[in-house]
């Protein structure tokens, strides 16, 4: 009031709401809250933020978190802010008070009830609206504003919820119909073209607090000049406004304080049931703010009816004990303790003896053989069944038989040159080192019990290890078929893609298990450790064990030079180039390992296929750093293999360990190989056999039934290109006659200005733009009995009254349709240009067409007749977001009534002449007459049988799989 002494406004300003905020709050014993509101970039709620902090600082209530966000947002749409704020604050608060736009606010409940936060009633929000409550249409604030129904988790959220909005006028519309009527007289003379037809147009709310500031200022000047003060003196004149009420237009009593503000006027809402729509809830008044009589203190709110609240009551505005209990006597933290002290004690008590038992199991040594206790059969190239003593167990001795007889036995898959030895009557595979001491430490001690419990299909199993030298050997394991290199270079063994796959498999789930053991990774892995045993599964062999063989010689020294690097042909290039590489190596490392393999089973051409680079000059061009792209195998001539395979192993043998994938990853990436597979390749021999010998009368049945399906896919796509009896007539190879319809509607729409806006857009945008509004067209026409005819550019033409004759209901039909379309199209978002609007122009006509198929190369039914060319005039003679109506219709629709029409005038219609049209303006669902259904007869003709897009006649063959398909037109840019 200092500042500007002669300034009052009837408008009440937007910071006023926090003394009802206030109010709220302690009305029901809120006193420690969190406040968040919107900080978007025009700052309109900055100014009543501050207010409303103030005020609630004011009125002794805490807060005890403020948060922001910075943009709008519509739930559904991005990444909801509030979950960010709920997560910062549900620990320090539970009651919210928001600030923002009421469709955010949605999105807030949302983010409380997916934490749980809304079940048990404890936690609640209290929400800001500026905006003018919508008695209208209450149900709004549920849905958000982009929300076409509400979903059932906001009808359980809103219970927790209360709004405190600014009133909605009361009795506005008798202001409404004085200013029209006063517009019309001098000294104003302003027409109202509408005004014979009963409408009359729309007073906004500035134009009510407009008459206000007349009124208060016209009985400020009387009371002044009847006590004969300066009329010209501002300060006389607002002694008369200050500290007074006055009846507004608004339809309530309204107060000037003393700085010149007219006082708010707020209503509180709550979730309650919607009267006309059982099940659906909206936001309606529960209570009114209203001031006392002293004009200072806070409003107190007066309860219009009960609050449905989650509990028994408001919810607290903390928990009893305190957010972190420590409001909560001590006797339960002193149990709390103790429980977690003995928990300590008993904890410590498991480590120790678990220590003491795995110390014991280290010292027990089950892992040690005695090396008297092992039959050993050294085989050499020259062993055959003549050289065989008799005193060779007979395991070994049969087993050499077997080896040895190339006609009779299985030679092709069995491995000759193998040290064997018998343990406890089992035949186990032997490894001998050369090592003139060894000192067993605890290092040793745990790698060997690690290796002794490792135990997985696709790992060859270790046995035990004599460690007495010179007899220091491992023993795992025998695999009769050899290793997986052994196999690849047979010519003799044909494998294909399901042993390819069953292979692959064994060999990535043998290193997901060792990656995850406390091995964590191979070191050596190559086709060669890869073993086959009898049942043709590949177990990993040759990992661990690295203490063990530290020092020891493997004979590697007396190999000449390329043997050596022959060896190394399955190692990463970055352990290549490191001379102090682990002696376990990577996992990185082993993914690349698996990558070579993986080359050598698709190929069956080596780790590096046929080349006439010697192993020294492949391991010289794979280290190098400057080549681009790195050597490696080539993949261009793997012809007829899975593209996932050849993708999975570029990705393996990445240059950048970092960019492999892990076997996890791998077993995702092969999985379309293995589809259909069993375990093992054993059983898929098995399976496969008996499929084909007990199960080709049911591989036909279901190939029958493939079929079937598809072609049910195949009618219903038919079917929703073209009528029903249409495409049966066609698919027979018949004609379809034409056939003629008396009456009917048409629709016709386009955008304007849609050309100007196809030349700034890129075609791929035009495309997508279209896409996303027939499809909201498509969806919008299912909820009427009308038929898509075609869409070409912008153009959308719809008809009622065929295939399927109606009656009269056509011009209904479309006339609701059309205002349906007109609404979508003022909240359509356009993706590329946000910030326009559609314009949609749309022209209705009624009348007789002809309908038929024309062509035979992909045949469209079409209409034909003057009505066709006249409803198209009627489009194109139109305004933007008006619906133009002919005469014809205009009968048809106040014959069925419930349509509101305005005369328009005389058009001079191209081709037509002058013809009087109209407007159609809206419609009312309780004065819409019902009409007699058409006569049987007239519904199908000639025993037609037509599939519709319409709710009320739904598609019988319609079903999950076909609904994607009957929404698109045979033009829609979705198809293209």
């Amino acid at each position: 009031m200092k500042l500007f002494p002669t300034f009052a406004r009837t408008r009440p300003s937007n910071t006023q709401i926090s003394r009802s905020v206030s109010s709220l709050l302690l009305t029901f014993g809120w006193m420690k809250v969190s406040f968040l509101y919107s900080t978007e970039p025009d700052g309109s709620f900055r100014e009543i933020s501050r207010t409303i902090v103030s005020a609630l600082d004011d009125a002794g209530i805490q807060v005890k978190f403020l948060g922001t966000w910075s943009y709008i947002y519509h739930h559904g749409y991005g990444e909801n802010p509030f979950d960010r704020l709920v997560e910062q604050s549900y620990q320090e608060s539970r009651i919210y008070v928001i600030l923002g736009h009421n469709f955010e606010y949605l999105g807030m409940m949302m983010s409380l009830r997916k934490r749980g936060l809304l079940d048990n009633g404890e936690y609640f929000v209290v929400g800001v609206d500026i905006e003018q409550y919508d008695n209208q249409n209450p149900m709004k604030y549920l849905k958000g504003l982009l929300k076409d129904e509400i979903e059932e988790d906001a009808k359980k959220a809103f219970q927790s919820y209360l709004g405190v909005v600014a009133s909605s006028p009361i009795g506005f519309e008798d202001f409404t119909a004085k200013v029209n009527k006063y517009m019309q007289l001098p000294p104003f003379n302003f027409p109202n073209p509408v005004s014979s037809f009963g409408g009359m147009k729309k007073v906004p709310a500035e134009g009510a607090y407009l008459y206000d500031a007349v009124y208060v200022y016209a009985r400020a000047l009387n009371e002044c000049l009847i006590n004969k003060e300066d009329p010209y003196d501002g300060r006389e004149i607002m002694k008369y406004i200050t500290g007074k009420t006055y009846f507004s237009a608004m339809g309530y009593i309204t107060y000037m304080d003393e700085n010149g503000d007219a006082e708010g006027n707020y209503t509180l809402i709550s979730r309650q049931k919607v009267p006309e729509f059982p099940g659906e809830y909206g936001l309606y008044p529960v209570g009114v703010f209203q001031l006392p009589e002293n004009r200072t203190s806070l409003p107190y709110l007066k309860f219009l009816s009960e609050i449905d609240w989650v509990g028994n009551g408001p919810p607290a505005d903390e928990p009893v004990c305190g957010f972190h209990g420590k409001k909560c006597v001590m006797w339960k933290v002193a149990i709390f303790v103790s429980g977690v002290t003995a928990a300590i004690l008993l904890l410590a008590l498991l480590v120790t003896y678990k220590n003491w038992a795995y110390e014991q199991e280290l010292d027990s040594l089950l892992w040690k053989i005695d090396y008297k206790d092992i039959q050993i059969n050294e085989c050499t190239p020259s062993t055959n069944t003549r050289s065989v003593s008799k005193n060779i167990h007979p395991l070994i001795r049969t087993s050499q038989v077997s080896l040895s007889s190339n006609v009779e036995g299985d030679f092709r898959y069995t491995t000759i040159f193998t040290t064997v030895g018998i343990y406890k009557g089992r035949m186990l595979a032997v490894k001998r080192f050369k090592k003139k001491s060894i000192d067993i430490t605890r290092k040793m001690k745990k790698e060997l019990k690690v290796m002794r419990d490792l135990r997985h299909d696709n790992l060859n199993p270790f046995v035990g290890a004599c460690v007495e030298p010179p007899n220091v050997i491992i023993i795992t394991e025998y695999c009769s078929r050899g290793s997986l290199r052994d196999i690849l270079e047979n010519e003799d063994v044909k494998l294909d893609n399901m042993f390819n796959a069953s292979i692959i498999g064994d060999i990535f789930r043998g290193m997901t298990y060792l990656h995850e053991s406390p091995l964590r990774s191979h070191g050596n892995l190559k086709s060669s450790n890869c073993l086959v045993d009898s049942r043709w599964v590949v177990k990993i062999s040759d990992f661990g064990l690295h203490e063990l063989k530290f020092g020891a010689d493997t004979g590697d020294n007396e190999m000449d030079f390329e043997k050596q690097c022959e060896k190394l042909l399955w190692k990463a290039p970055e352990l290549l180039r490191d001379p102090c590489s682990p002696a376990n190596g990577t996992q990185k490392g082993d993914i690349y390992s698996f990558g070579i393999i993986l080359y050598e089973i698709i190929s069956r051409k080596g780790p590096y296929g046929h080349t006439s680079m010697t192993p020294s000059e492949i391991i010289k061009c794979v280290i190098r750093k400057d080549q681009n792209p790195p050597f490696r195998p080539r993949v261009a001539k793997l012809c007829g293999s899975f593209d996932c395979v050849i993708n999975c192993m570029q990705e393996c043998w990445s240059e950048n360990p970092e960019n492999r994938p892990d076997f996890k990853s791998i077993s995702a990436k092969l999985r379309p190989m293995r589809r259909g597979m069993k375990p093992n390749i054993f059983d898929n021999m098995l399976a496969m056999m008996e499929k084909y010998a007990n199960n080709l009368e049911a591989l036909v049945d279901e190939r029958t039934d493939q079929l079937n399906e598809e072609k049910k896919k195949t009618d219903a796509l038919l079917y929703e290109m073209l009528p029903k009896y249409v495409a049966d007539q066609l698919k027979r190879g018949h004609k379809v006659e034409a056939e003629s319809f008396d009456s009917v509607t048409i629709y016709f729409s386009d955008i304007v200005g849609f050309t100007k806006m196809s030349a700034e857009c890129s075609p791929l945008e035009v495309v997508d733009f279209l896409n996303d509004l027939y499809t909201c067209f498509d969806s919008i026409i299912e909820n009427y009995d009308v038929y898509k005819v075609e869409t070409i550019g912008d153009a959308y033409m719809v008809v009622s009254g065929l295939p399927i004759q109606n009656g009269d209901k056509h011009a209904g039909e479309i006339a609701s349709m059309a205002l349906h379309l007109l609404e979508a199209i003022k909240m359509f978002p356009l993706r590329h240009k946000s910030e326009e609007t559609l314009m949609l122009r749309i022209g209705i006509h009624s009348g007789a067409v002809c309908a038929g198929v024309v062509g035979r190369k992909m045949p469209r039914y079409c209409l034909f007749g003057d009505t066709v060319n006249t409803a198209s005039r009627m489009e194109s003679t139109g305004l933007p977001l008006r619906v133009h109506c002919s005469e014809s219709s205009k009968i048809l629709l106040e014959k069925l009534g419930g349509y509101s029409l305005d005369e328009r005038g005389i058009v001079n219609i191209k081709g037509k002449g002058d013809m009087k049209t109209f407007w159609l303006t809206g419609q009312d669902l309780f004065r819409k007459k019902k009409l007699p259904e058409p006569e049987a007869s007239q519904k199908v003709n000639s025993n037609q049988s037509v599939t519709r897009s319409s709710l009320r006649q739904p598609n019988k063959m319609s079903n999950s799989k076909s609904v994607h398909c009957r929404r698109m037109s045979l033009e829609s840019p979705k198809q293209l």
